[in-house]
């Protein structure tokens, strides 16, 4: 009897022995996978934050530049308009002093002085047709003495800001002295350059 109460004392100790292994080892397990499945966890909450940053990231750039173009077209619509505004005072400005200049007791000497450099470049005419603006007609006549003994012809030119043009039919020529002539190509001039100067600029914007 004594040997059969140690015997199930032994296979009872024995029994709890293995399950307290076993138990050891479920439990060393467990942890195991809790580590790598929190390894996992961590991993994938780092890809997914790094995902999510360079989502937000380009999402950001984009409404950037999006941002950066609408104020840059802003600036060239606010730069175009004060262009213009500033050719239009430009250009009054100077119709302004073209009438008074065309007012002074010098115009005459003036037009004198433009018919003697345009008759340098009709060198050998005989005879010219010589254009004037309606306002300046009454000076043909002393104009016409100025470069005599060419004959003049006096009629009246389709331009009205003053200055003068030649027709040479003679020599097939033509000159244009006009100050609207010189306005216009003073209009092209102004604003290629200053268009030239604002590009310039917004490049560096």
């Amino acid at each position: 009897m004594e040997r059969q109460r140690e015997k199930l004392l032994h296979f009872t100790e024995a029994v709890m022995q293995s399950a307290k292994e076993e138990q050891e080892a479920l439990r060393r397990q467990m942890e195991q996978e809790r580590r790598e499945a929190l390894d996992r966890a961590k991993e994938e909450a780092k890809e997914a934050a790094i995902s999510f940053y360079d989502h937000e990231a380009a999402a950001i750039r984009a409404e950037s530049g999006r941002e950066v173009s609408r104020h840059l077209m802003d600036i060239k619509r606010t730069v175009y308009l004060r262009r213009q505004e500033i050719g239009r005072e430009v250009f009054a400005q100077v119709e302004r002093r073209l009438q008074e200049f065309t007012a002074a007791p010098e115009y005459l000497d003036y037009l004198k002085q433009l018919l003697g450099r345009a008759m340098e470049e009709l060198s050998g005419a005989d005879e010219i047709s010589l254009r004037l603006r309606k306002e300046d007609l009454h000076f043909g006549q002393q104009l016409a003495d100025a470069i005599a003994p060419v004959k003049v012809e006096v009629c009246q030119g389709n331009f009205s800001r003053g200055g003068l043009a030649i027709r040479c039919p003679q020599l097939g020529l033509r000159v244009d002295c006009s100050f609207d002539q010189r306005l216009r190509e003073l209009s092209g001039h102004f604003a290629e350059s200053f268009g030239l100067s604002l590009s310039d600029e917004l490049a560096e914007v």
